[in-house]
């Protein structure tokens, strides 16, 4: 107990350390990726009187017609980030960043009591007893972050502001949470004069680059969120408790359902809502470009790899291999192929696709072949480049996949890749990612249900139009 608290001794003074240093320094805000994400709206008025009949929600997916995938999403507004500067929010200086300890609660006895419990929980990797059947910090990290999400918004079946208490525990719970990234770093080599003027090769501290880039970004897609759902009170739509099985009067499950007036939502309250299902898009696709690229950059687990099959053919199975090696097929005409029904078939052709690139791409890797730069006579189509063309058609046609199925369950590699993952940085990320999207589609579709009641109670009424 006496280590316990000499050690949270230590880490206040070196948070306070940080946050002078911080208040004396020039200071960098990510406020910039908030109106970058705004802009990517494209909301116009005139238009949105414009379109037509058809189903409102339409007008929610006019962003991903332009964009195909979350990555151009994301790329558009990425390299706008560390643009925009200010005096009173952090710091950045020479790659390092720091950020201004004002946090937006009041931290009392308890809380720290609390943080000493959760954080012991942690270092036991969730086993209380001591034992060896805990799981790694990182693990235990990242699903302390999902189930704090998973206590704080549930499933968001309504959209109304958070009470205070649970936005309280969310904003002190993650910062605790996500403490332990403002001490990861990594060694740069630099040069440094010693005092005989000898030029000497050093290795200096700096801040993780996957840290320091999305670490600041999730934080603000964060606070958009929460500031929408604290904009929706007074609002001219309310919900209703209905049975979810009608036919089952005894049953106490029951669903909130939205209601709005007999005339219909106002034109104001209409326009509000389409304006905030377009940011919630947004900050969706935003947020789920930064959790593909972590996943990206974790490693496939060895004993995974070692598990799946060598072959690509073998992974895909005989029809989507046929499909696959179908002469002058696009993406489109590949996924119309498929004829797929539901959400769980698209999950397994998704399934199947990675474990075929994967067996693919070692392919390649292991053969590496030496290409002869001029020849006399011309030789026959490889069989690498009959791997690189299959390669080529199956990430194509996986990524049609994702952009069908936006909010698709996590695959079967990016599973294992998180439960078998050491590295606590990538867990954080991912998992603060991962909860953020889920978050934004949630939001996104909870309007898009508003606006569909809107119109099915009064057809008659100018939501119709929009």
């Amino acid at each position: 107990m006496v280590i316990m608290r000499q050690t949270l001794a230590c880490c206040t003074r070196i948070r306070e350390f940080s946050i002078d240093f911080a208040e004396q320094e020039r200071i960098t805000t990510y406020d910039g990726l908030e109106s970058c994400i705004r802009n990517c709206q494209s909301y116009d008025n005139d238009s949105a009187t414009s379109r037509g009949d058809g189903d409102v929600t339409d007008s929610l997916n006019d962003d991903d017609s332009r964009s195909s995938s979350s990555n151009n999403a994301f790329e558009s507004f990425s390299s706008q980030w560390t643009t925009k500067k200010r005096d009173d929010q952090g710091s950045c200086d020479n790659g390092n960043f720091y950020v201004k300890g004002k946090p937006a609660y009041t931290i009392q006895f308890s809380d720290v009591e609390t943080m000493k419990d959760k954080f012991a929980k942690l270092l036991l990797g969730e086993d209380v007893t001591g034992g060896s059947n805990g799981v790694s910090t990182a693990l235990a990290l990242s699903n302390a972050i999902i189930n704090l999400a998973a206590s704080v918004f549930g499933e968001l079946w309504k959209l109304e502001p958070l009470a205070e208490e649970r936005k309280r525990k969310w904003q002190r719970e993650m910062d605790w949470l996500l403490s332990p990234t403002k001490h990861m770093i990594e060694f740069v080599p630099a040069k440094q004069s010693g005092s005989n003027g000898q030029r000497l090769e050093i290795m200096t501290p700096k801040a993780r680059a996957d840290i320091h880039m999305n670490l600041p970004a999730l934080q603000k897609l964060d606070s958009m969120l929460l500031g929408m759902l604290d904009s929706m009170d007074n609002t001219e739509f309310w919900y209703t408790e209905v049975s979810s099985r009608a036919e089952e009067k005894s049953t106490r499950w029951c669903l909130p359902s939205p209601k709005v007036p007999i005339a219909g939502l106002s034109d104001t309250e209409r326009k509000k809502l389409l304006n905030q299902g377009k940011l919630a898009n947004q900050i969706f696709k935003a947020a789920k470009a930064i959790n593909e690229n972590i996943l990206a950059e974790m490693p496939v687990p060895s004993v995974i790899k070692d598990a799946l099959p060598k072959s690509g053919r073998e992974s895909l199975g005989e029809d989507l291999y046929r499909i696959l090696t179908a002469e002058s097929t696009s993406a489109e005409e590949m996924f119309n192929s498929l004829n797929l029904r539901s959400e769980n078939s698209a999950l397994e052709a998704v399934n199947r696709l990675e474990g075929a690139i994967l067996a693919w791409k070692e392919r390649i890797t292991d053969q590496a072949p030496v290409r002869r730069s001029w020849s006399f006579v011309k030789d026959p189509i490889s069989e690498l480049d009959k791997l690189e063309v299959l390669l080529s058609q199956a990430e194509a046609l996986l990524q049609q996949l994702k952009t069908k199925y936006p909010n698709l369950p996590q695959t079967f590699l990016n599973v294992t890749k998180i439960q078998y993952g050491t590295d606590i940085g990538h867990l954080i990320m991912e998992a603060y990612s991962r909860v953020l999207l889920n978050l934004g589609y949630s939001i996104w579709i909870r309007i898009g249900e508003i606006l569909q009641v809107d119109i099915s109670s009064n057809p008659n009424s100018s939501a119709a139009a929009c």
